[in-house]
C-alpha cells in the first residue's frame, strides 16, 4: 500500500495554510475498521427501537465470584451470552429474520456475534466471535470459546473474522480493496439471505464495555445487521428497593435493540421483561 502523504497546504488557491509536520500524526484505517463502518451503512434502512434497562445483577455476581472461589472461573461476559441465548430460545420471534417478500424465519438456535477487542497490525479493533447455539452450550463451554477468541492469533484479514465460518484470506483481500459501495452492495447481498447470515455473523449481537464504576452509562448501538442486539453497558451500586427495604445493589445498564420491522412493541417488551427476571434470578451452575 502507498505510504501515507502529509498535505501541503489547505484551503484551496487562496488562504493557504502552511502545515508542519510535527502539529499531527498520519493514521492509516485499519482494514477490520472499514468493516465496521460498513456494518454501519447496511444498518442505516432498518427502523429499530430501543429498551434502556437497569437490571439488578448482584446475586449473579456474588454466585460468579463464589464459583471462582471454588476453581470454576466464568466471566460475566459469558454468563450474560449464555441467559440471553436461552431467553431468545424461548422467544424465537424475537430474533426472526425476513425472508422472502412475506414469510419471517425463526431459528430454533441463538448464534450470538460478540466483538472482541484484538491487536491488528494497525492497532486494536473489534473483530466478531461467533458463538453458536449458546442455547445448547453451557456457560463454561461459552466462556472458554470466548477465551480462544481472546488469545487467538491474528496475522492477516483471514483472522480478522474469530469464526469457524470465516471467508477465505483472498476474499477477504479483493474485499477489503473494493470501494466501499461495493463492499456495502456485497453485504447486502450477504444477509439477503438469511441462511446464509446466519452461517456467517448469527442472528444476534451481544457487546459489553466490561467496566465497573461510578458513572452509570449505557451503550446505544444505532446500526447492525442483526435484527436483535444487546449492550452491556457499565455496572454501579446504587440504592435499590429490595423486599421494601432499600438496599445498596449492583446495577448494570443494559441496552436492547430490536428491528422495528419485525418486532412489535409489546412482545418486545414481555421479552425484556422474562430477561429481567432470568438475570436477577442469578447463576445456574450447568
Amino acid at each position: 500500500m502507498p505510504p501515507l502523504v502529509p498535505p501541503e497546504s489547505a484551503g484551496g488557491a487562496r488562504g493557504r495554510v502552511r502545515v508542519n509536520a510535527g502539529d499531527y500524526e498520519l493514521v492509516r484505517f485499519s482494514e477490520s475498521r472499514r468493516a465496521t463502518m460498513d456494518t454501519g451503512r447496511l444498518g442505516r434502512d432498518r427502523h429499530y427501537m430501543f429498551a434502556l434497562l437497569e437490571v439488578d445483577v448482584t446475586r449473579a455476581r456474588r454466585e460468579l465470584r463464589q464459583l471462582r472461589r471454588s476453581g470454576l472461573a466464568i466471566s460475566f461476559t459469558a454468563w450474560m451470552v449464555k441467559v440471553i441465548g436461552d431467553a431468545v430460545a424461548a422467544d424465537p420471534m424475537v430474533h426472526a429474520s425476513a425472508y422472502g417478500r412475506n414469510q419471517l424465519v425463526l431459528f430454533r438456535d441463538v448464534d450470538i456475534a460478540v466483538p472482541v477487542e484484538r491487536e491488528v497490525s494497525e492497532g486494536t479493533a473489534p473483530l466478531p466471535l461467533l458463538i453458536t447455539a449458546t442455547n445448547r452450550k453451557s456457560m463454561q463451554e461459552i466462556d472458554r470459546e470466548i477465551q480462544a477468541g481472546v488469545h487467538r492469533n491474528v496475522a492477516d484479514e483471514r483472522d480478522f473474522i474469530l469464526s469457524p465460518h470465516a471467508f477465505s484470506r483472498w476474499v477477504l483481500r479483493l474485499y477489503y480493496r473494493l470501494p466501499q459501495a461495493l463492499r456495502v452492495l456485497a453485504l447486502r447481498g450477504l444477509v439477503a439471505d438469511p441462511f446464509r447470515a446466519r452461517r456467517h455473523s448469527g442472528t444476534v449481537t451481544v457487546t459489553t464495555v466490561n467496566a465497573i464504576g461510578s458513572a452509570a452509562a449505557w451503550i446505544l448501538p444505532t446500526r447492525s445487521w442483526h435484527n436483535l442486539f444487546f449492550a452491556l453497558g457499565t455496572i454501579t451500586r446504587k440504592p435499590w428497593v429490595v423486599d421494601n427495604r432499600v438496599e445498596v445493589r449492583e446495577i448494570l445498564n443494559l441496552t436492547a435493540g430490536f428491528n422495528h420491522d419485525v418486532v412489535d412493541g409489546a412482545p418486545a417488551r414481555r421479552f425484556m421483561q422474562q430477561l429481567v427476571r432470568r438475570v436477577e434470578g442469578g447463576v445456574r451452575a450447568d
